[in-house]
Protein backbone atom coordinates (compact mmCIF):
# COMPACT_ATOMS: atom_id res chain seq x y z
CA UNK A 1 0.00 0.00 0.00
CA UNK A 2 1.43 3.30 -1.04
CA UNK A 3 1.52 6.36 1.13
CA UNK A 4 -1.30 7.89 -0.90
CA UNK A 5 -3.57 4.97 -0.30
CA UNK A 6 -2.76 5.03 3.38
CA UNK A 7 -3.56 8.73 3.59
CA UNK A 8 -6.88 8.20 1.83
CA UNK A 9 -7.74 5.36 4.23
CA UNK A 10 -6.90 7.51 7.23
CA UNK A 11 -9.04 10.34 5.87
CA UNK A 12 -11.96 7.94 5.32
CA UNK A 13 -11.59 6.56 8.82
CA UNK A 14 -11.54 10.10 10.23
CA UNK A 15 -14.74 10.95 8.33
CA UNK A 16 -16.39 7.73 9.47
CA UNK A 17 -15.45 8.39 13.08
CA UNK A 18 -16.56 12.00 12.76
CA UNK A 19 -19.83 10.86 11.22
CA UNK A 20 -20.45 8.33 13.98
CA UNK A 21 -19.65 10.92 16.64
CA UNK A 22 -21.95 13.39 14.93
CA UNK A 23 -24.75 10.84 14.76
CA UNK A 24 -24.29 9.98 18.42
CA UNK A 25 -24.29 13.64 19.42
CA UNK A 26 -27.30 14.37 17.28
CA UNK A 27 -29.10 11.30 18.66
CA UNK A 28 -28.43 12.39 22.25
CA UNK A 29 -29.51 15.94 21.41
CA UNK A 30 -32.61 14.61 19.71
CA UNK A 31 -33.47 12.58 22.81
CA UNK A 32 -33.02 15.67 24.96
CA UNK A 33 -35.14 17.72 22.59
CA UNK A 34 -37.84 15.02 22.52
CA UNK A 35 -37.74 14.78 26.33
CA UNK A 36 -37.93 18.56 26.64
CA UNK A 37 -40.80 18.68 24.17
CA UNK A 38 -42.60 15.90 26.04
CA UNK A 39 -42.18 17.83 29.30
CA UNK A 40 -43.43 20.96 27.58
CA UNK A 41 -46.46 19.09 26.23
CA UNK A 42 -47.11 17.65 29.73
CA UNK A 43 -46.93 21.11 31.29
CA UNK A 44 -49.17 22.49 28.57
CA UNK A 45 -51.74 19.74 29.16
CA UNK A 46 -51.57 20.36 32.90
CA UNK A 47 -52.11 24.06 32.29
CA UNK A 48 -55.06 23.31 30.00
CA UNK A 49 -56.54 20.97 32.63
CA UNK A 50 -56.05 23.62 35.28
CA UNK A 51 -57.73 26.23 33.11
CA UNK A 52 -60.58 23.80 32.40
CA UNK A 53 -61.02 23.11 36.11
CA UNK A 54 -60.88 26.83 36.75
CA UNK A 55 -63.57 27.40 34.11
CA UNK A 56 -65.65 24.58 35.60
CA UNK A 57 -65.22 26.09 39.07
CA UNK A 58 -66.28 29.48 37.72
CA UNK A 59 -69.36 27.93 36.09
CA UNK A 60 -70.22 26.04 39.28
CA UNK A 61 -69.70 29.16 41.40
CA UNK A 62 -71.84 31.22 39.04
CA UNK A 63 -74.58 28.58 39.15
CA UNK A 64 -74.40 28.50 42.94
CA UNK A 65 -74.62 32.29 43.12
CA UNK A 66 -77.64 32.26 40.80
CA UNK A 67 -79.34 29.65 42.97
CA UNK A 68 -78.65 31.68 46.11
CA UNK A 69 -80.05 34.79 44.45
CA UNK A 70 -83.20 32.88 43.49
CA UNK A 71 -83.59 31.54 47.03
CA UNK A 72 -83.00 34.99 48.49
CA UNK A 73 -85.58 36.56 46.20
CA UNK A 74 -88.08 33.80 46.98
CA UNK A 75 -87.41 34.18 50.70
CA UNK A 76 -87.81 37.94 50.50
CA UNK A 77 -91.07 37.54 48.55
CA UNK A 78 -92.36 35.04 51.12
CA UNK A 79 -91.38 37.31 54.00
CA UNK A 80 -93.06 40.29 52.37
CA UNK A 81 -96.21 38.23 51.78
CA UNK A 82 -96.16 36.98 55.37
CA UNK A 83 -95.63 40.50 56.69
CA UNK A 84 -98.58 41.76 54.64
CA UNK A 85 -100.78 38.95 55.92
CA UNK A 86 -99.72 39.62 59.51
CA UNK A 87 -100.33 43.35 59.09
CA UNK A 88 -103.77 42.66 57.66
CA UNK A 89 -104.53 40.27 60.53
CA UNK A 90 -103.33 42.79 63.11
CA UNK A 91 -105.59 45.46 61.70
CA UNK A 92 -108.56 43.11 61.80
CA UNK A 93 -107.76 42.09 65.39
CA UNK A 94 -107.34 45.68 66.52
CA UNK A 95 -110.68 46.65 64.97
CA UNK A 96 -112.35 43.54 66.36
CA UNK A 97 -111.09 43.97 69.93
CA UNK A 98 -111.16 47.77 70.15
CA UNK A 99 -114.56 47.96 71.84
CA UNK A 100 -114.46 44.61 73.68
CA UNK A 101 -114.91 44.49 77.41
CA UNK A 102 -112.14 42.91 79.45
CA UNK A 103 -114.26 39.80 79.88
CA UNK A 104 -114.93 39.45 76.16
CA UNK A 105 -111.31 40.18 75.32
CA UNK A 106 -110.17 37.50 77.77
CA UNK A 107 -112.50 34.99 76.16
CA UNK A 108 -111.18 35.98 72.72
CA UNK A 109 -107.56 35.58 73.86
CA UNK A 110 -108.41 32.19 75.34
CA UNK A 111 -109.79 31.08 72.00
CA UNK A 112 -106.76 32.35 70.08
CA UNK A 113 -104.32 30.74 72.51
CA UNK A 114 -106.09 27.39 72.16
CA UNK A 115 -106.08 27.71 68.36
CA UNK A 116 -102.44 28.76 67.97
CA UNK A 117 -100.86 27.17 71.08
CA UNK A 118 -98.73 30.27 71.55
CA UNK A 119 -98.06 29.23 75.15
CA UNK A 120 -95.91 26.31 73.95
CA UNK A 121 -93.19 28.81 73.08
CA UNK A 122 -90.90 28.70 76.12
CA UNK A 123 -89.61 32.19 75.24
CA UNK A 124 -93.10 33.76 75.03
CA UNK A 125 -93.20 37.30 76.46
CA UNK A 126 -95.74 40.09 76.73
CA UNK A 127 -94.28 41.66 73.58
CA UNK A 128 -94.27 38.52 71.43
CA UNK A 129 -97.71 37.50 72.62
CA UNK A 130 -99.12 40.97 71.89
CA UNK A 131 -97.53 40.95 68.45
CA UNK A 132 -98.88 37.49 67.68
CA UNK A 133 -102.40 38.43 68.74
CA UNK A 134 -102.35 41.83 67.09
CA UNK A 135 -102.80 43.70 70.37
CA UNK A 136 -100.83 46.51 71.94
CA UNK A 137 -98.58 45.63 74.87
CA UNK A 138 -100.38 48.26 76.94
CA UNK A 139 -103.80 46.70 76.32
CA UNK A 140 -102.59 43.16 77.00
CA UNK A 141 -100.63 44.18 80.08
CA UNK A 142 -103.56 46.14 81.50
CA UNK A 143 -105.86 43.15 81.01
CA UNK A 144 -103.78 41.03 83.40
CA UNK A 145 -102.86 43.80 85.81
CA UNK A 146 -106.11 43.58 87.74
CA UNK A 147 -107.33 40.19 86.50
CA UNK A 148 -109.47 38.46 89.15
CA UNK A 149 -108.47 34.95 88.03
CA UNK A 150 -104.80 35.35 87.11
CA UNK A 151 -102.20 37.26 89.08
CA UNK A 152 -100.11 37.95 85.99
CA UNK A 153 -99.69 37.11 82.33
CA UNK A 154 -97.08 34.54 83.31
CA UNK A 155 -99.57 32.88 85.65
CA UNK A 156 -102.09 32.64 82.80
CA UNK A 157 -99.53 31.22 80.36
CA UNK A 158 -98.34 28.61 82.87
CA UNK A 159 -101.91 27.52 83.46
CA UNK A 160 -102.35 26.99 79.74
CA UNK A 161 -99.10 25.05 79.64
CA UNK A 162 -100.13 22.90 82.58
CA UNK A 163 -103.49 22.05 81.03
CA UNK A 164 -101.70 21.01 77.85
CA UNK A 165 -99.13 19.00 79.80
CA UNK A 166 -101.86 17.12 81.68
CA UNK A 167 -103.51 16.19 78.42
CA UNK A 168 -100.17 14.97 77.04
CA UNK A 169 -99.47 12.92 80.16
CA UNK A 170 -102.75 11.13 79.55
CA UNK A 171 -102.51 10.83 75.77
CA UNK A 172 -98.74 10.15 75.38
CA UNK A 173 -97.83 7.50 77.99
CA UNK A 174 -94.62 6.67 76.11
CA UNK A 175 -93.30 10.25 76.29
CA UNK A 176 -90.80 11.21 78.97
CA UNK A 177 -91.68 13.85 81.57
CA UNK A 178 -89.08 16.14 80.00
CA UNK A 179 -90.62 15.71 76.54
CA UNK A 180 -94.11 16.46 77.84
CA UNK A 181 -92.94 19.58 79.67
CA UNK A 182 -90.99 20.85 76.66
CA UNK A 183 -93.92 20.23 74.29
CA UNK A 184 -96.22 22.17 76.61
CA UNK A 185 -93.82 25.12 76.76
CA UNK A 186 -92.06 24.66 80.10
CA UNK A 187 -88.39 25.58 79.95
CA UNK A 188 -87.26 22.71 82.17
CA UNK A 189 -88.51 19.60 83.96
CA UNK A 190 -87.98 21.36 87.30
CA UNK A 191 -90.24 24.27 86.30
CA UNK A 192 -92.87 21.80 85.06
CA UNK A 193 -92.77 19.82 88.31
CA UNK A 194 -92.88 22.91 90.51
CA UNK A 195 -95.83 24.38 88.62
CA UNK A 196 -97.85 21.15 88.79
CA UNK A 197 -96.99 20.65 92.45
CA UNK A 198 -98.05 24.23 93.24
CA UNK A 199 -101.33 24.06 91.36
CA UNK A 200 -102.38 20.41 91.71
CA UNK A 201 -100.40 19.22 94.70
CA UNK A 202 -98.87 16.28 92.79
CA UNK A 203 -95.91 15.67 90.48
CA UNK A 204 -96.22 14.92 86.75
CA UNK A 205 -95.25 11.30 87.41
CA UNK A 206 -97.94 10.96 90.09
CA UNK A 207 -100.48 12.47 87.72
CA UNK A 208 -99.50 10.00 84.99
CA UNK A 209 -99.66 7.04 87.35
CA UNK A 210 -103.20 8.02 88.28
CA UNK A 211 -104.16 9.01 84.74
CA UNK A 212 -106.95 6.44 84.45
CA UNK A 213 -108.75 7.94 87.41
CA UNK A 214 -107.46 11.50 86.97
CA UNK A 215 -109.94 14.16 85.80
CA UNK A 216 -109.68 15.58 82.30
CA UNK A 217 -107.27 18.51 82.44
CA UNK A 218 -109.49 20.77 80.36
CA UNK A 219 -112.37 20.51 82.81
CA UNK A 220 -110.59 20.25 86.16
CA UNK A 221 -110.28 23.17 88.57
CA UNK A 222 -106.75 24.55 88.90
CA UNK A 223 -106.11 26.37 92.13
CA UNK A 224 -104.23 29.67 92.06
Amino acid sequence: MTGTHLLILVIILVFVVAFIITVLVLNDGTKKIISANAKLVENLNALLDQNKRHDDDKKELKHHINELEKQLKQKNDEEVTLLREQTHQYRENIELTADMSDEDLMAWIDQKMDETHLYTDAELTLKTMANSLGLTQRRLGALFKNNPKHSSLGDYINEKRLLQACNLLREKPDWTIEAVGAEAGFGSRRTFQMEMKRRLGITPLQYRQGAKSAPDAASMHISQ
